[in-house]
């Protein structure tokens, strides 16, 4: 007769749990799993994000378009003052308050990349300014249009306007032009070559007024950054528009956002494709190429 089995046989490997070894390897394979998708991750939100921005400035690009076709070719004009220090007049000839106007909420304001402090606090930034929406309601009552005069104001959209290109004051002053001012676009010799919507400093310079003022605006002075030479170029548009908004270095030529043509697309470039000097870029309509 046998004896009877030892207890002990009776226990399986399914009652046994991870050795620390075993615990340690999975751990380690989570780990370089993690460290090869959050890149790719990264990668993709990033680009996720600049064809969102290439989508809202086509979309203004279109608008401007359907306001030329109203307005005899005639361009849209800026007004936004650098600052935020408004005087009702000119805001009301600002490209974000006759757009809107024209195309209500159709029009996209805000890049999704855009962390700018200079939001209201409302719209997730710290000033206290007016928004658009605010001061459009009271310029529309005839009896309160007078309080909007010295009234300051927030940040309004993340995107603005080559000065070259627009109508009014903003436009670069008579020394700076070769021919003819460009606020038409019969007056554009090449509209495919010709920047005209672009991306705001969001004002995070270290310190810097320029930065924090042009903030506010909705157009740069292109006609001066190469008033220092070509190689401080990079560093003077930094400090009115955010030209690494979708990549590379800030005040760099291989600084990289997104860019609007008069022709109607929108294009992710380099600021060295469209800025070489006072004499060859894309902004100054004689010699955009």
């Amino acid at each position: 007769m046998l004896p009877p089995p030892h207890p002990r046989s009776f226990r399986t490997r399914s009652c046994d749990g991870f050795t620390l070894i075993e615990l340690l390897v999975v751990i380690a394979i989570i780990a370089l799993l993690i460290g090869i998708l959050l890149p790719a991750l990264s990668g993709a939100r990033k680009a996720a994000q600049q064809l969102k921005c290439l989508s809202n400035v086509r979309s203004l690009e279109i608008a401007h378009t359907m306001y030329m076709d109203a307005n005899r070719g005639r361009f849209v004009g800026a007004g936004l003052p650098h600052g935020g220090v408004s005087q009702v007049e000119s805001v009301e000839q600002a490209w974000p308050f006759v757009l809107q106007d024209h195309f209500g909420q159709q029009i996209a304001l805000r890049s999704p990349v855009d962390r700018s402090r200079f939001w209201n606090v409302a719209e997730g930034g710290e000033d206290e300014g007016m928004t658009l929406s605010e001061f459009v309601s009271i310029a529309r009552d005839p009896a309160a249009r007078a309080s909007l005069n010295s009234a300051q104001v927030s940040r309004w959209t993340s995107y603005g306007l080559n000065n070259y290109t627009v109508r009014g004051s903003a436009a670069p002053a008579t020394e700076y032009m070769k021919r003819d001012r460009y606020d038409e676009i019969q007056r554009i010799p090449r509209p495919s070559a010709t920047v005209h919507f672009l991306m705001m400093t969001f004002g995070d310079g270290d310190g810097d007024s320029s930065s924090s003022t042009f903030a506010k605006s909705d157009h740069v002075h292109a006609e001066a950054w190469g008033d220092f030479g070509r190689d401080l170029a990079p560093g003077l548009a930094a400090e009115e528009m955010q030209t690494n908004a979708h990549g590379g270095r800030k005040g760099r030529w291989d600084s990289v956002a997104v860019y609007g043509f008069l022709d109607g697309r929108a294009e992710a470039r380099r600021f060295e494709e469209v800025y070489r000097d006072f004499d060859d870029n894309s902004f100054d309509p004689e010699v955009a190429r």
